[in-house]
């Protein structure tokens, strides 16, 4: 008798384990929201050779940046990841919302649009904090400086 108990709770353990270990942390990107990192969302300016701001600071003797250009470029970066970051901790508290609601079976076909609503404006704000660094640190380059860097990019990919 005693060993038929063990084996139950050796079992029980077991199946509690594995079902711990097979939930996903929601969101899967918790750790890059946190960081305020830009995940792929701006592809698309750098696809289209909006400068990116870690390559313009890589790239800051070759563009000849002056020291205010690099310390608004810096502050730039630094504004962004900041507001990115505040921005992914809502993404992340809505996220872990919507997993609540569906873990407690509360869940109906309008709070479910709602939440998905909301949490498509948390991300596409997101987006758009990233993007506007790019649009930003564009205007801080002179014409010039931007033609290089264009080139600098395009050698890059040869």
């Amino acid at each position: 008798m005693m060993r038929i108990f063990q084996i139950i709770i050796l079992d029980v353990l077991l199946t509690a384990l594995l079902s711990a270990q097979a939930k996903v942390t929601l969101p899967v990107d918790r750790d890059a929201l946190t960081k305020g990192d830009p995940m792929g969302t701006t592809l698309v300016a750098e696809n289209n050779l909006y400068p990116a701001p870690q390559k313009v600071l890589a790239y800051k003797d070759q563009l000849g940046l002056t020291k205010d250009q690099i310390q608004k470029i810096a502050e730039i970066v630094s504004n962004t990841t900041f507001s990115a970051a505040v921005k992914g901790s809502e993404i992340i508290e809505a996220e872990e919302g919507l997993n609540q609601l569906f873990e407690t079976g509360m869940m109906n076909d309008r709070t479910l649009r709602a939440k998905l609503e909301r949490i498509g404006i948390l991300r596409a704000d997101y987006s758009l904090l990233h993007l506007q660094a790019y649009v930003k640190i564009k205007k801080v380059l002179t014409p010039n400086q931007y033609e290089r860097y264009k080139e600098l990019v395009k050698s890059e990919t040869k």
